[in-house]
């Protein structure tokens, strides 16, 4: 590990070290296959980013002719779920395409889309597609927000290395190129994420989660040159959730300080790029 990258890995040891609770991060950079992990194969809540895999498995379905995308769903009352999201505060009667539904689950996060497309994609299926993409800790084990699940365990679960590789493998057109790019349009859609409220004015590909004690993102940062993967993931908070969000921000701006670095410099640090606009 280069002199560089080790004092960002110190950086962030100390920023993770004092966050009261426990935390984890996983970086890739795109163009060179550096890595650093952080706690990297600590299980973590997903909470809404476990979205990216639902998306994923819908359009594998989408694709397969298994279903119709442009279908029209009318939103029945009874299918409404609290929580983030808009559906469920409408006036309604209301009907959307399925794709349409898909945008509302990764833009808003909204629960009530999420749970139609998990009903869509298939719970068993999704985790079936990510078996055979090598994800092994990842887990969809419940629909939105189906709290008596959580108590009996049944949380959905990832871990900041197995983000950062699916998000590696939509950017390697994997499960299939359509795929792949329908999900990254979708995940680069504006949202009130962490990651992307830190880096205003930077392209990103993601997709935020919390619910009470845990909080992550994961992300494609389209740096000009050298674009990277992140992902941090928190649980056990022992501090307010505005304090939470503040040290995903934290780590962000730590993480992006170093990569926008190597990204206008050449291989002897000198500074020769622009910064990206």
């Amino acid at each position: 590990m280069s002199l560089l990258w080790q004092r960002l890995e110190n950086a962030l040891q100390r920023q993770i070290s004092d966050f009261p609770g426990i935390a984890g991060v996983a970086i890739k950079e795109l163009s060179t296959g550096q890595m650093l992990s952080i706690n990297g194969d600590e299980i973590f809540p997903t909470a809404s980013s476990i979205k990216i895999h639902v998306l994923t498995q819908l359009l594998v379905r989408a694709e397969a002719g298994a279903i119709d995308l442009q279908q029209r769903i009318a939103i029945q009352p009874e299918s409404h779920v609290l929580g983030s999201g808009v559906l469920a505060y409408l006036a309604g009667p209301l009907d959307l395409t399925l794709l349409d539904i898909a945008i509302l689950m990764i833009i808003a996060s909204d629960n009530t889309a999420t749970n139609i497309c998990i009903d869509a994609a298939g719970l068993a299926a999704t985790n079936d597609l990510l078996r055979g993409l090598g994800l092994t800790e990842t887990k969809l084990q419940r629909k939105m927000m189906d709290h008596i699940a959580a108590v009996r365990e049944q949380e959905n679960i990832a871990t900041p290395n197995e983000l950062v590789t699916m998000l590696e493998l939509l950017h390697r057109d994997q499960p299939s190129p359509w795929v792949a790019q329908q999900a990254l349009a979708i995940l680069k859609k504006p949202k009130h994420g962490f990651i992307d409220r830190a880096l205003p004015g930077v392209t990103v590909a993601n997709k935020p989660g919390w619910v009470d004690g845990a909080m992550c993102d994961v992300a494609l940062v389209y740096l000009p040159r050298r674009p990277y993967l992140v992902a941090m993931m928190s649980k056990h908070s022992l501090c307010t959730p505005r304090q939470q969000e503040q040290f995903l921000f934290d780590l962000t701006t730590t993480i992006h300080a170093h990569m926008a670095n190597l990204d206008m410099v050449n291989q002897y640090g000198r500074l020769v790029y622009p910064p990206a606009a």
